[in-house]
């Protein structure tokens, strides 16, 4: 991991690094710079994202993304408020098919940097590039299959606790060396930007109506998944409020409680994790959100508008809760 810190000049190592990319790029036949859903192309993000270090955020390179059939790497970042201490993280773009999370966070950008003003904050805002500029789900492969074991840059299943055997993860390693990269990112920062609230945003193809995972400690009683129901009910979402998913996860008002997924969601909350045969301390955060809205059932537009609602909603709920004078030390 490559940390960047200052103003100007991190700008402009930033842009030196997209110029490199996009060089490199431009020797290829494209890699889906254009694609029609709507979508900014990734360059534009990570340029707006970096700008964030002209406002005292800490960019890190998390890993340069290239999985096999890519020809061009491309950087996974993170970027972290001036303050530190109890903390927002914003994670997005874990599927490259789901591009309404990261387009959101791009139009919201200058609420997160007035937020991280003075709260904490931690952001991924696009940690699937190569995903994303294919519109492929996984690292190795497009959709989802029950066929093909897929590379999920969000697999913590190296980390998290196996049920059936305590003391013991549920894999030997990490599924790809971008999902290692991001989960040790993840218990490296958690250090100084502990994390009080997960925001993680998804779509899902084969929703007709989506709903909200609540992983924290509160599951389907937190009040930020109910304040999440209520704004995605105001964008127009269509959403399932009862019944069960497709997983047969129980839907509670629009709500499903905390899941055993091995996803990097269940590990923002996991109070132990097993680090090379030891267990540790885990993240733990109080709060952990993962929104499904129906990527079948509305327009791209539409999807980053209930995503850019949600977002300012919840960035307001966050921003008057505590402040980091009121908080305990």
């Amino acid at each position: 991991m490559t940390s960047h810190h200052g103003k100007g000049a991190l700008h402009l190592a930033m842009v030196a690094l997209l110029a490199a990319i996009l060089g490199a790029c431009a020797q290829e036949s494209s890699p889906n710079e254009d694609l029609e859903d709507g979508r900014r192309p990734y360059s534009e993000l990570y340029e707006a994202f970096s700008g964030l270090t002209d406002r005292g955020w800490t960019l890190d390179v998390i890993i340069e993304s290239r999985p096999t059939g890519t020809t061009a790497a491309l950087p996974i970042i993170a970027l972290r408020s001036p303050v530190e201490g109890d903390a927002a993280w914003f994670l997005s773009g874990i599927h490259g098919e789901e591009p309404a999370g990261p387009n959101a966070l791009f139009t919201v950008l200058d609420d997160i940097a007035l937020l991280g003003e003075r709260y904490p904050v931690v952001l991924m805002p696009l940690l699937n590039p190569q995903g994303y500029v294919r519109n492929w789900r996984y690292l190795n492969t497009p959709v989802y299959s029950e066929s093909v074991e897929a590379q999920s840059v969000g697999d913590s299943s190296h980390l998290l606790v196996d049920p059936a055997a305590p003391g013991t993860a549920r894999a030997d390693a990490a599924s790809s060396p971008e999902a290692a990269a991001i989960t040790a990112y993840v218990l490296q920062t958690m250090s100084t930007y502990p994390p009080r609230y997960s925001i993680d945003l998804h779509e899902d193809n084969m929703l007709q109506r989506g709903y909200v995972y609540s992983q924290g400690e509160l599951g389907a009683a937190d009040p930020l998944a109910r304040e999440a129901v209520d704004a995605l009910k105001s964008s127009g979402i269509p959403l399932q409020l009862d019944g069960e998913t497709r997983f047969g996860e129980q839907i509670e008002n629009g709500i499903i409680g905390p899941v055993t997924d091995s996803s990097i969601d269940e590990l923002m909350s996991a109070s132990e994790v097993v680090v090379e045969g030891t267990i540790a301390s885990g993240p733990a955060a109080a709060t952990v959100l993962v929104f499904e809205t129906p990527s079948a059932a509305a327009s791209f537009d539409n999807r980053v508008t209930a995503h850019v609602e949600l977002l300012r909603r919840l960035i307001d709920k966050i921003g008057t809760e505590s402040t980091p004078e009121s908080r305990p030390e």
